[in-house]
């Protein structure tokens, strides 16, 4: 099972761009998951693909009602990083901006013995996951979605239950995803989503146990209902990669 070390940026260290990502005389597009913040000003927090955090804004959407701050989203913008708006703050072009939903990790685990009412299947594409600003990012495919359906995430833990050691001696913790849904109409269709969790409670329980130990980060894979058994009466369990994030202070 390989480990993916996600960026090194727990609890708010800012790694910001500079030169190196491009000629600053030419204009380079982005589609990336994002955070608002309103200080230095209404801005969208976001990394590059190496996990660095940069901040973008313009003044459209300085003006926009529907951004608060806390909110995820979705976002393409093109820059070339030569000109900002504040300290800290590149001047972009906005020009998609998609509020992505945000839900809470739970400390306390739901029935993995059973299927959900409505529950659903997803797949977990770990390499697109990203920590920022407090918050997890997942993207999960769908095999058959209605376009308008509403899906109910909901990621939990057991903080009673002793995390598993690799063979490395490093001590992984488990989460547990169910999806269910709300129907929608119109026809199904497979389906790509970004969700976001709000798992900082989660990485200070972990922390707490883990800084105990001398360790300086935490390990953890998130498991998901990848199927049913024959008579639909259990889940069929998968699991992701580890994901790996660095305490920084």
């Amino acid at each position: 099972m390989s480990t993916r070390v996600l960026s090194g940026i727990f609890i708010g260290v800012l790694v910001f761009l500079a030169a190196c990502m491009g000629d600053p005389a030419g204009t380079v597009n982005y589609h990336r998951v994002g955070v608002v913040r309103e200080n230095p000003m209404r801005c969208i927090y976001t990394t590059d693909d190496q996990g660095n955090i940069f901040i973008v804004s313009s003044a459209d959407f300085e003006n926009r009602s529907d951004a608060r701050d806390g909110d995820c989203c979705l976002v393409d913008f093109k820059t070339n990083f030569s000109e900002t708006l504040a300290e800290g703050v590149y001047d972009a072009e906005i020009y998609q901006y998609d509020s992505v939903a945000v839900w809470p990790v739970h400390a306390e685990l739901t029935d993995t013995t059973v299927v959900l009412e409505d529950e659903r299947l997803v797949t977990l594409d770990f390499k697109k996951s990203v920590y920022l600003e407090g918050h997890f990012f997942l993207q999960a495919r769908h095999t058959n979605h209605q376009e308008d359906q509403k899906d109910i995430y909901h990621l939990s833990y057991d903080p009673e239950r002793p995390a598993e050691e690799n063979e490395k001696g490093e001590s992984i913790y488990d989460l547990y995803l169910r999806v269910t849904w709300e129907p929608g109409t119109g026809d199904s269709t497979s389906w790509v989503s970004t969700t976001a969790f709000t798992i900082d409670s989660f990485l200070e329980h972990t922390r707490a146990i883990e800084s105990g130990k001398g360790k300086d980060r935490v390990n953890f894979r998130i498991n998901y209902a990848d199927s049913f058994n024959a008579d639909t009466t259990a889940c069929v369990w998968a699991a992701t990669d580890v994901f790996t994030l660095r305490f920084t202070n």
